[in-house]
């Protein structure tokens, strides 16, 4: 081991040569400071920027790369200042520290400046000591594998592909962390007075192998005991000690005596009491055989109940907007639960970037919630483009204003052209229809498609009403006036088409059960969606009933696959004796049904080849996605579904499967899929698979 004595004869001789200490950190630099002055500023040092070349010499453990990685931010620090002695020996004291870190418990680096910005770092290995046995004495409320577990917790975190104890490089630093976790450990059981040895470590006579010795001392494990309240109780000492039972059922420690004063706290002001204040004392030194005495001190002070909403830092959006989303707080017990429920639905009318609400105590027992909002833009115009195995290349334009003309409602145009038509629409939204939790959404769209063998010409008009039962249930209702027209008939005979142009008006219902951990890309739980419409006979010149449901499962397996599992099913049946619209029809086949068909090819056809659809489909899917690299996700899935011509008819009969792979890469508004489904069974004139390229889940 050289000393810093070394550094100091170097300097006085006039020579190059440094060579660092073997020490935990860098040596302290002398600044010349005046009195009552601060060290300056690194930063403050004139900049020269220079280019660094670094020579390294007998270091043979690892590449340069990784040896460059390690002194990076010491090679940049000299770049930006220039190479003098201090920040040279800095350089070795990195690089050095680089070693330990990776098991070299012995190196040595001594750097030597050669030139203007020439370094060379000159490397004493030393040998490679990696981790023996590992030997713990004095526990019995964990096993030693516990123990071990804990105390090896960092060397395996910064060595994860090691598995195997005796190959883990020995790293002090890392091994005195552990034994740190072990003391937490203990701690957070309620062994308060437990003792945890500094790791002893023992090596072999070559060097190249650390035994570890941990002594623990583990004492008293200190439970909660009675619980004693002083001060106005207001609430019964039943229901005090139920809102503190999680948190004092068994195990003392300081967090979870915080964690109940935390907790009591909460209990009292969500039941109005917006200033109180509680203190819990638990002392080890006056417990018996291990039982804590724990003393609540309670200050619940004065009920409070909302009353006012006063705005500021809105200019675009109208103070009356704002307050009467917070209006029906107006007289009720002051809640902290609600006023986060208002800070959310503020927020997410996405007319303010940010939203600060503060309860105000005003004229006695009163709070006046203070609204601080700092408004987003509220217009919004978007070009897209894209592509779909269906549609070809895609371009849509949008254009949103999310606050028309200042009474925070939406009002949304959008419209697209691909390689199969144009479509767009303009909708407008009342999310507080006549300020209620009711929705209103109205929407007015056009729609010119070429299907398989036929145009689709769509006029519409559908508004419609729903409301949150839940946080998961919605349940809405809907009015739908339609016109239609097919044009470019292909099919033969024409009379497989039906009614070519026609008035459609119907009314229905639907209802979303949502339980998914996540709407774009749902690993856990599931959705279960229906719906029924009526087009009753003489308002249109289409009658019928309708009814179509889903259901989707979705069960994580390891922490990044998930199995998906899926039904659907739907019915039509005319209500007179004239056939159904050819596009008022299921077709299956495509993206998200049964994915070894193109899509809406899987079902009857003309002579010609050309899709009729039907009056019943039924569709089955199952997946499973598994992990390839980041974003990056495989799967592997099957598929089986059907269309039956005849409502009568509706059964599993003539069903048609895919089994198939494909690749997903996750983005935070749904999954970029690329599916090819192979069909096990083609028959004449179908194709042997399909390829499928989507964005969004499957189903």
């Amino acid at each position: 081991m050289k000393k810093p004595l070394s550094l100091l004869l170097s300097v006085l001789l006039g020579g190059a040569g440094l060579t660092r200490a073997q020490t935990d950190a860098p040596p302290e630099r002398e600044h010349p400071t005046a009195p009552d002055e601060l060290p300056p500023l690194q930063e403050s040092r004139p900049r020269v920027n220079g280019r660094l070349q670094v020579e390294f010499v007998g270091a043979t453990a690892f590449p340069e790369r990784r040896l460059r990685e390690g002194i990076d931010r010491q090679v940049r620090e000299i770049e930006k200042y220039g190479l003098d002695e201090p920040n040279a020996y800095d350089a070795g004291f990195f690089l050095e520290s680089f070693y330990r870190k990776n098991g070299y418990a012995d190196a040595e680096v001594t750097a030597t400046i050669t030139g203007p910005w020439q370094l060379r770092l000159s490397v004493d290995q030393g040998s490679l000591v990696r981790l023996g046995e590992i030997t713990v004495t004095g526990n019995t409320a964990y096993d030693s594998e516990t123990i071990e577990k804990y105390l090896l917790g960092p060397t395996r975190e910064r060595f994860p592909r090691i598995r195997d104890v005796l190959r883990l490089p020995y790293v002090d630093v890392d091994v005195r962390a552990g034994a740190d976790l072990v003391r937490r450990l203990y701690a957070s059981e309620g062994y308060l007075d437990a003792e945890v040895s500094d790791p002893d470590p023992t090596f072999s006579e070559d060097g190249t192998v650390a035994n570890i010795s941990l002594k623990i001392t583990e004492g008293t494990q200190y439970r909660f005991g009675a619980i004693k309240f002083e001060g106005p109780l207001v609430f019964p000492r039943e229901d005090l000690l139920a809102a503190v039972a999680e948190q004092t059922k068994n195990i003392f420690t300081p967090g979870r005596l915080l964690a109940a004063e935390r907790a009591l706290e909460d209990y009292y002001r969500q039941r109005g009491y917006f200033t109180a204040t509680v203190r819990a004392n638990g002392d080890p030194m006056e417990a018996k055989d291990g039982v804590v005495p724990i003393t609540i001190q309670l200050q619940p002070g004065i009920k409070y109940f909302f009353d006012g909403v006063a705005v500021t830092g809105n200019s675009g959006v109208k103070t009356a907007f704002i307050q009467r989303r917070l209006a029906s707080l107006s007289g009720q017990t002051y809640d902290p639960a609600r006023v986060d429920r208002g800070f959310r639905e503020l927020i997410d009318t996405g007319l303010f970037r940010n939203v600060r609400i503060t309860p105000t105590p005003v004229n006695g027992n009163q709070l006046r919630l203070d609204v601080a909002v700092d408004e987003a833009k509220p217009r919004e115009f978007g070009i897209g483009v894209g592509y779909a195995t269906y549609d070809g290349g895609i371009v849509s334009l949008s254009y949103a204003d999310r606050n028309l003309f200042g009474t925070g409602r939406p009002l949304t145009i959008d419209a697209e052209i691909n390689q199969r038509g144009y479509n767009g629409q303009i909708k407008y939204s009342d999310p507080w229809f006549l300020e209620t939790d009711y929705e209103l959404e109205v929407r007015a769209y056009g729609i010119t498609r070429d299907m398989r063998g036929f145009t689709k010409n769509e006029l519409g008009f559908r508004p419609s009403i729903q409301k949150d039962i839940t946080d998961h249930w919605n349940v809405s209702a809907f009015i739908l006036a339609e016109y239609n027209r097919t044009t470019n008939i292909l099919i033969t005979p024409e009379s497989l088409v039906g009614r070519e142009s026609y008035p459609l008006f119907a009314i229905g219902m639907t209802q979303t059960l949502d339980y998914r951990n996540n709407k774009a890309l749902p690993t856990r739980g599931y959705i279960l969606t229906s719906a029924v419409d009526f087009a009753p006979d003489g308002l249109g010149s289409v009658a019928y009933i309708r009814g179509v449901a889903r259901f989707s499962y979705y069960l994580p397996i390891t922490a990044r696959s998930s199995l998906a599992i899926g039904a659907r099913g739907g019915i039509i049946s005319s209500l007179t004796d004239e056939p159904l619209p050819i596009d008022e029809r299921f077709f299956n086949g495509g993206a998200t049904t049964v994915r070894s068909f193109s899509e809406y090819t899987l079902g009857p056809r003309d002579k010609n080849g050309y899709p009729l659809g039907g009056e019943a489909f039924t569709v089955f899917n199952l997946e499973y996605t598994f992990p390839i690299i980041g974003d990056l996700f495989g799967a592997v899935f099957t598929d089986a579904g059907n269309v039956i011509s005849d409502a009568a008819n509706f059964g599993l009969e003539d069903m048609r499967y895919a089994i198939g792979a494909g690749l997903r890469y996750n983005l935070p508004i749904g999954s970029i899929r690329l599916d090819y489904g192979l069909n096990p069974s083609p028959r004449d004139g179908e194709a042997q698979g399909a390829w499928n390229f989507a964005i969004g889940v499957a189903f």
